[in-house]
Order: C-alpha cells, then structure tokens, then sequence
C-alpha cells in the first residue's frame, strides 16, 4: 500500500515541512512495528514540493496516476487548493495536517489543524480577561493574515474589544523600528501578531532591542511555535503567548512517549511543533482505517473515521462530520528554554467550525445537522447543489454543479452564474447563520444558449466585452492608459494580456512611440539583462561589435510590455526595479546611466502574491512598483456572453484572410458547445478551434457541431433531472433513516452529528412516529 507525501524539502517553508516529514516518517514506523501482523505493508513516496504550487499539483497528479489514493501534506493553502482538482478527478484523499484559515469543508480532505475558531476565539477572550481590551494588530500583507485579523475584528466586536492600531508589511520585512514606535504610541493591552516567516524573528528581536517587556506589552500570535522560537533565539520570544492544541511540554502519558520516540530517533535536541504533531496523529488514524477496512476508497475511511475519537500527543481527539477534529486548546507562555509553560486550557474540546468563524456563539448542533443534510443531498442527487455563504464563496459544490457551471468550492459564482441557474432553480434555502443552499436542475436540451446582453458592449480601443467584470477592468485600463503609472496585467495563458498591452498603448499619449514586448519566460536566464538593458562592445564573450541597445532603450519614448514577469530570474529583478525607480538605465560593462523615458506594463499568468511567500522567488518590492494599476483579465470561461462575439471576428478575420472563402456563420448548436466547455486555453485556444472549423466548413453555410473538436462536442453531457423536496422534507427523512439504522436515540443522535437532546426535539418537530425507530 503506497501513500504520497507532499512535502517542502526546499523551499520558503522547508523549515517547518521538513519536520513534519520526520513526524511522517517515525508515523509509519511506528505503526508497522504495532500493526506488523494485520497482513499490511505501508510504503510512500517522497515527493519535494519546493512551497510552490504549480510544483504541488504536479507530483499529485503524477502519483494520482500511478494509482496513489491517500496523500499527506501541502502545508500552504496555496498547495492545499492546487491539489484540489487531482483529488476530484482520482478520488483520492489529502490528510491536511496544518492550521489553515478555514472556510472549506472539502470532500477529498481530511483537516487535521485548528481552524480559527478554534484558536483566535480562544486567545482573544483569554487576552480580554486577562490583559485588556485595546489590540494593535500586525500581520505581513498576504491571505492567511488579512484573513484572520477580519475574524479578530468581528469576535473582538463581540467582546466589546477595540482595534487601536492595523499594520501590514511586504512579506520578507525585517525592518519594526519604525513600527514599534507606532505601535507604542497607540497603547494597546497587547499586540496580536500574524506574521510569518522571516518577518516573525525579525520583530521579536526588535521588539527586544526596543527596550520593551512582555509585563506590560506581550505579544499573542497564532502562528509561533517551537520553531519559530529555536530559530530566534529562546531570549527573545520568553513572555509572549501562542495558542495551539498542542506543545511540546503538555504533560500528558501519549505526548511524554511521543516526544521521547522523536529525540530518540531523530537526537536529543530534536524540537516538536504543533504541525509535526497533527502529521504523526493524521497518519495514525489514516493507517488505522485502511487496515480495518482492508481499503483506500475515500468514503469508506471517512464513513470509518466520523464521530470516533482517537488518544494523539494533544490528548483525545475525535473526528466531525465536516472533516475536522474537536479538540481541546491551549495557551502557552515562552520561556528561555524554548518551551510554552501552559496557562490557559479549554479542558473540553472545542468543535471545529471552519465555515462559522465569525461568531463566538455556539451553534455547533445547528451547523452540524445542516451540513449533514447538505452532504447527503449532494452525494445522491443529479441536480445541481450549491452551498455559498455571506460573500457568494462556494463552501461545496457536488459535481453536477461543477459540470454545469464549471465552478469549485472557493470560487465565487458570479452574477451571469446565478442567473443562469436561477431558471432552473428547485430550492433556496438559507440557514440562520447566513449561509444560502441552492438545488438546480439541468436542462435536458443541454446548457442553455449565453445570449449577449440587450445593451451595447463595452469597447477599449480594440477590446470588446459583454462582460461586466471585464467591463469594470477594461474601465480602469482605460484610466490608466491616459498616465505613465505602472500597469500589472493578471491572466491565464492565452487571456490576451499582450494584446490589452498593446491597447493601454495605442490609447495613451505616448501611441506614436514604440511599443516593444519581451517575454521573460521565453528567454534563456543568461540572456534576459543584455536583452533588457543592452551591453557595450567587450561586454563578454560573444558581445556583438559596436555593442547593443537594450529593450528599455528601444522603447524609449514608447512602451515597454514585460510578459511572465513571475519568470524573471530574483537576481535581475534589482536591477529592474532600480531602473523603474531612477528611470536610468546602464548597458552591461558599463558604468555610465543613460535616462530613458519609458512606460512600463508588466503581465503575468502566476499569482506574485503566492510567489513572494511561498517561494521566494518574487520580490514584494518590485511587486508593488509594478501594480500601481492591476487589472485581471477574466478566464474565458467567465466570459461565455463574449464568446459569440469573438467567434465571429475571427471568423470574419479567416474570411479576409483566405481571399473571401468559407463562412462566416456560427450555428446555434455550435455555439452552444462553445459556451459549454471549459477553455483551458482561453481566447488563444478558442482561435484556433474557429480557425479548424473555419478550414473543415470552408464550403459550407455555416459552422456545424460536427465541424468542432472531439473533446469540446463530448464537453456537453446532459445530467438527468432527479425531484429533490424541500430541504425541511430532506432532513427529516435523513433523521428518520438514521433512526431506523440505529438502536437507540444516542446511538441515533451520533450518526447525526448532533446532541440526543437535540435529537428528540427535532423528532417533536417532524412528528416522527415511534415505528420509525428500529
């Protein structure tokens, strides 16, 4: 039996990954040695995914294939998300064995971290009792930071709390004095950190230098752990608090003999964070369940798992129907051994509530029977089901809704999505707690025909759309194409970044200059500087006589257009952004700057933002020279209503082009198949399948389904209709099938997810009969 694991050998996380590969490791060790005899053997299969992403999927879809069903890692969410599709497409199962943001219940996911409700409620009421109510908060400027300090918000608004000060820094800061000073002229109770990597050392260490004690002005932070704490010095984080299930000094029979394993194994100085211990106890209940069920299917290890509650390093903990663990928490103190004394414990488990993390309210009984019959609904209907919360972010989407609108759990449906469905639609329903449940049908005709909207489009020079969301980006191009601000175009490959470019360019003041485009992803590294700031006759070997202008001279007066930014070697974005910033540039061997008059618009198909943190492979500071304007480019998938309309004018162009041959009419059939597949290619690909068409109608009237590819006819399978009754009717059927499986009301009740209290009052609500029960 092989198992995958995902993690960071190398890479912006490695530090952290590389111990839970040990913790995976001694896992699998230790379990052979006590399940030697259950006829099972455990291999696996080290894959690096170097904190990056697109590397993340990679190797899961690569072992997906070879026939591995259960993985373990992918610390980031960024990874965590990648491999989301290759889990839907193989059906397999991540073991996620970090503390993550929440707001996902996923199918294919087991969670073995804390969500914040979990630790942020925790620590932000402990903090109130015990210190004050004024807060400074201060994060680096990315996702899980900016996320979480939104909850600290909310529950602090709840607590009658108040947020005197909010700061973000570029991710790798390391500079607080300044900080520092603003934070001690705020006088806040204590300051509530959320930064992460090279930034968390960093301001400990000035905080120290300042002069400032944890006494009076102690630091809370989420994220630190041992780690964090060896990797700083143990002087400078002894006072401050985190919060965690768990820490290397609970004293507890389960941790005492884990600890002592792990220094065994791996030395004495060995140090335990809180991630190493999820990974060694998700492992454990994995193994467990494919040994007792002598099988990897993901539903039958899940179906094992729920409701059972498993003894870990952290104490007991026990398995939820949404995939999370309930779990006791715990506040540590630092101090100069670089250990946590505990100071504060939950003594019960907390239930985790990933989609509910705005309320310290508990509602755990209510959530948990919901998204129960939410599952259910969504695993046995053929109807569509959606379930979105306050934000319009999809928290589940079965697959019928994913073939019909090609949207996944943590999209956001779009405005035209809703429409489209609300045709079709069989039930709304919202839950008290905001969160809204749609059930659709699908036509049996096929997807219903995107027809352009009544009003005129939206036109930017020779970009056209339909679209509303494109319309808002193409507004603000508009905007800037009359400045010589910085543009930072984001978009899939073959959005048509390059040809927005090129309209932001002949729309602006500067249209009678030149427009010059390098593609830094299409350049050998060793090239990209002289192609960029030239070089002088000697420069190296091979230097052409005479020496060579570099791009940014050439497009003096003009444009310079940087495609796949997000390739630039980290060694030659310096000098770029030395360039940007003194708009001088020197040829390489020379020493003399020459000024250049250049508007720079950057694009790029990679997330910078994810780059900078998870890789280090991007500079934040030249991130934010560049974006001073950011436009996104919508995925053609999100643009079906412009899909007619670009269909025709290649069409049109193909006509002209081949000296007045072939058509240029689109059947509606065709265009219904056009607007139902997923164009992973984007308005590149959808050229070429108009040029094939065009080719293979060349004597016929019109463009037929027939004349299309292969994959994009087969794109359209109708999903037939199946009645769902109300969401009401639904539970209460799924409580009286529950009843008749089980031999008591407990019994009952745990299936359910929900308390035998709870139980009774819902069976008076549905008047369900005595002979219901088995």
């Amino acid at each position: 039996m092989r198992i995958g694991l995902l993690f960071s050998l190398t890479g912006t996380t490695s530090f952290t990954e590389i111990g839970q590969y040990r913790a995976a490791l001694y896992a699998f060790e230790q379990f052979q040695e006590n399940y030697r005899d259950s006829g099972f053997t455990f291999t696996y299969e080290i894959r690096d995914i170097c904190s990056d992403p697109e590397e993340s999927y990679r190797h899961a879809i690569d072992l997906a294939r070879s026939g591995v069903k259960i993985f373990v890692g992918c610390y980031t969410s960024a990874c965590r998300k990648a491999v989301l599709p290759v889990l839907e497409q193989h059906n397999c199962l991540l073991v996620y064995p970090a503390l993550y943001e929440g707001q996902e219940i996923h199918p294919n996911v087991f969670y073995i971290g804390e969500v914040p409700n979990q630790q942020v409620v925790s620590l932000l009421q402990f903090i109130v009792q015990h210190f004050g109510r004024r807060i400074y908060l201060i994060g680096n400027d990315y996702i899980y930071p900016r996320y979480t300090n939104q909850q600290v918000r909310v529950i602090l608004n709840e607590l009658n709390g108040e947020v005197v000060g909010e700061q973000y820094v570029p991710l790798g800061h390391t500079q607080f004095k300044h900080y520092l000073q603003d934070i001690q002229r705020a006088s806040p109770s204590v300051i509530f950190s959320t930064l992460v990597g090279e930034s968390v050392p960093n301001f400990y260490q000035a905080y120290y230098e300042q002069g400032l004690i944890p006494q009076k002005l102690p630091i809370f932070s989420p994220i630190t752990t041992e780690i964090e704490i060896q990797a700083m010095g143990s002087k400078y984080a002894a006072g401050h608090y985190s919060c965690s299930s768990y820490f290397q000094s609970l004293d507890i029979p389960e941790n005492r003999q884990f600890v002592q394993g792990m220094k065994k194994r791996y030395g004495q100085d060995t140090v335990i964070s809180s991630v190493m211990a999820n990974t060694y106890s998700g492992i454990q209940m994995i193994l467990e369940a494919i040994v007792h069920l002598r099988s990897t299917d993901r539903k039958k290890i899940l179906n094992y798992l729920y409701n059972k509650t498993f003894p870990s390093p952290s104490g007991n903990i026990t398995i939820e129907s949404n995939h999370h663990l309930s779990r006791e928490v715990r506040i540590g103190q630092a101090n100069l051994d670089g250990q946590f004394d505990i100071v504060w414990s939950s003594e019960q488990p907390i239930p985790a509530k990933p989609l509910m993390t705005n309320t310290i309210i508990d509602s755990a009984n209510e959530e948990q029977i919901w998204k129960y019959v939410v599952e259910s609904i969504g695993e046995e209907t053929a109807d569509g089901v959606l379930v979105l919360d306050q934000d319009q972010t999809i928290l589940y989407a079965n697959s019928a809704a994913y073939s019909f609108l090609r949207v996944k759990q943590g999209d956001i449906l779009k405005k035209e999505q809703l429409r489209e469905i609300s045709h079709q639609l069989i039930k709304k329903e919202t839950s008290k707690y905001g969160v809204q449940l749609f059930i659709f049908k699908r036509a049996k005709r096929g997807p219903l025909l995107v027809t352009k909207p009544d009003k005129e489009p939206y036109r930017f020079g020779r970009v056209v759309t339909y679209n509303p969301s494109f319309e808002k980006e193409l507004r603000t191009a508009s905007i800037a194409s009359q400045s010589d601000a910085n543009v930072l175009i984001l978009g899939e490959t073959g959005s048509g970044k390059e040809v927005l470019a090129r309209t932001i360019h002949e729309q602006s003041p500067r249209r009678n200059g030149p427009f010059v485009a390098l593609n830094a992803g299409a350049i050998p590294r060793e090239l990209i500087a002289s192609e960029l700031f030239g070089y002088v006759e000697g420069a190296f070997t091979g230097a052409r006589k005479g020496g060579r202008l570099g791009k940014f001279e050439v497009a003096d007066g003009g444009t310079l257009f940087l495609d796949e930014i997000g390739d630039m070697p980290l060694e030659l974005q310096v000098n770029l952004l030395r360039v940007l910033e003194e708009r001088k540039v020197v040829r390489i061997g020379d020493h003399k700057e020459r000024p250049i008059n250049v508007r720079v618009i950057a694009a790029t198909n990679r997330n910078l933002k994810e780059e900078i943190a998870y890789r280090g492979s991007f500079r934040s500071d030249l991130y934010y020279r560049l974006n001073v304007f950011t436009i996104h480019i919508p995925p053609l998938r999100d643009r079906k209503e412009d899909i007619e309309t670009l269909s025709l004018q290649f069409l049109k162009n193909f006509h002209q082009h081949y000296c007045g041959k072939g058509t240029c009419h689109l059947s509606n059939a065709a265009l219904q198949l056009l607007q139902s597949y997923n164009w992973p290619g984007n308005i590149r690909e959808l050229r070429n399948v108009i040029e094939r068409a065009f080719l293979l109608a060349i004597d016929e009237p019109e463009i037929l389904p027939i004349h299309l590819p292969e994959e994009i006819q087969n794109a359209n399978c109708a999903i037939p209709p199946s009645s769902v009754n109300n969401l009401k009717d639904v539970e209460k059927k799924t409580i009286e099938q529950a009843l008749k499986e089980s031999k008591s009301l407990t019994e009952a009740a745990k299936k359910l997810g929900i308390t035998r209290s709870t139980l009774y009052r819902k069976i008076k609500q549905w008047k369900i009969h005595k002979t219901t029960f088995s």
